[in-house]
């Protein structure tokens, strides 16, 4: 089994208390809530756990969340994981969530836009 930082997603040995990479506690991490875990998630380096958190960051509706989100949707990504991350965004509903997503419905993938155009015309 792999083990990683939670902070900086480095692949670590099973009982380090310090990450080599990033010098950070892991124990500091018991301390986080689901949410702040949730967001430290968006950085894991398997596309499929990053889709699982951002599902699940849609479905507990984070405010917090959205920055990173609508920043993650203007980039260049897994189209199923930008599906995903539109998704969540109309989850949360907050304005500044729907202007990310109004901002990227001019995306050139095809899939994407069709799937925020949709979202966009039930607001």
């Amino acid at each position: 089994m792999k083990w990683f930082c939670p902070f900086c997603w480095a692949e670590i040995q099973k009982n380090t208390k310090i990450c080599p990479k990033c010098n950070k506690n892991l124990q500091e991490f018991q301390k986080f809530s689901f949410e702040d875990k949730l967001i430290l998630g968006l950085k894991n380096p398997v596309t499929q756990n990053r889709k699982f958190v951002i599902h699940v960051l849609g479905n507990i509706k984070s405010y917090k969340a959205v920055k990173i989100l609508g920043k993650m949707l203007l980039e260049n990504r897994d189209t199923f994981e930008l599906c995903e991350i539109a998704r969540t965004l109309k989850k949360i509903n907050t304005p500044e969530a729907i202007n990310y997503l109004k901002a990227a419905s001019n995306t050139k993938n095809l899939i994407l836009r069709k799937v925020i155009l949709n979202l966009l015309k039930e607001t």
